[in-house]
């Protein structure tokens, strides 16, 4: 994967994941590996985009939430059918703050990976955003 052409993939914070962790209730473990997958909760993307909103205060705070937003609706996503209600404020985000988030844009839209129907069940979705 080209990551957005960056060398190095940018990857969420420890004091970003404290803060969430505090905030939506996630148990501190530091053993979590992919914390923005273990720790998503698809029932709450909801909670997820209106802290998005009104509650983030940096960069890294806004690319650490998407990540944890992105591993909640890609849960969500493998289990049901496609969302119409969260997918327009998620894309609408990653467009608003695409500087912020080519790496997840990058990342999920699997373009290296030469599989067609995609390698994560979000990945049609976010072919749909064109990196500039």
């Amino acid at each position: 994967m080209t990551f957005a052409n960056n060398k190095y993939m940018r990857h969420p914070t420890a004091q970003a994941i404290e803060k969430f962790n505090r905030l939506f209730d996630i148990d501190d473990d530091s053993y979590i590996q992919d914390w923005e997958i273990e720790a998503a909760d698809p029932g709450k993307i909801d909670q997820y985009l209106q802290c998005y909103s009104n509650s983030v205060e940096n960069d890294d705070e806004r690319f650490t939430l998407m990540a944890l937003i992105l591993g909640a609706y890609e849960e969500y996503h493998a289990m049901n059918p496609p969302d119409a209600e969260h997918w327009p404020k998620i894309r609408s985000i990653l467009l608003a703050d695409m500087e912020i988030h080519r790496d997840h844009i990058d990342y999920y839209q699997c373009n290296d990976d030469g599989d067609e129907d995609g390698c994560f069940p979000i990945t049609p979705l976010m072919r749909s955003i064109a990196i500039q």
